[in-house]
């Protein structure tokens, strides 16, 4: 559980966020993409991955440019199912610039008879994603918050009901959701000639 965040520098300090104390930053310990910041949570499963991807102009609504992402990180033979889309409200983010968040769940495939399950394989994994357009600079920027729930580990506490069509979700995916509002509230652009001009 995470009790206080910290200041972190993304992309060498060009973005800034804060982040809980408890994640690490997983380029410590293997190979990170260089558009890609990613944070594990040293007390559990959850991580953070902050991207900069161009720009996606297909789709004819941000709404839908949202879903592209999401249906671009889901793994293809994962079930998948968005609970609910909303507004983003960040605090530091240039004015009018389009912001959207949705809550999402993917599960993997069962296991096939005479297979063994790969341990600590999710039961499903709540995904909370949100998109900023940066439409100025032809980059989307996203910040996917991956919960899962592996049997065993992080289930809900005795007596609490999780109910994803009701809008409970139970005390991780509360705490995800803590921590988005924080990226939405902390997090800036400190150095605008990190994205590449047209």
């Amino acid at each position: 559980m995470t009790t206080g965040f910290k200041h972190v520098e993304l992309y060498g300090g060009a973005i800034t966020v804060n982040l809980p104390a408890g994640y690490g930053d997983v380029s410590n310990i293997r190979e990170v993409p260089d558009h890609q910041e990613i944070y594990l949570d040293a007390n559990g499963f959850s991580s953070i991955v902050i991207e900069l991807a161009e720009r996606v102009s297909d789709p004819s609504t941000d709404q839908a440019a949202l879903r592209y992402h999401f249906e671009d990180i889901v793994d293809e033979q994962d079930t998948s199912k968005i609970w609910r889309t909303d507004v983003a409200q960040f605090s530091k983010v240039p004015p009018n610039t389009p912001c959207y968040t949705l809550l999402a769940t993917t599960t993997p495939p069962p296991v096939q008879s005479g297979q063994v399950a790969r341990p600590l394989t999710p039961e499903f994994t709540t995904v909370l994603l949100t998109l900023v357009r940066l439409v100025e600079k032809s980059t989307d920027l996203l910040v996917t918050i991956n919960i899962p729930q592996i049997p065993g580990h992080q289930e809900p506490a005795p007596g609490q009901e999780v109910q994803y069509e009701q809008g409970k979700y139970g005390s991780l995916v509360d705490q995800g959701m803590k921590l988005m509002e924080e990226v939405w509230k902390s997090l800036e652009v400190r150095d605008w000639s990190l994205f590449a001009e047209e």
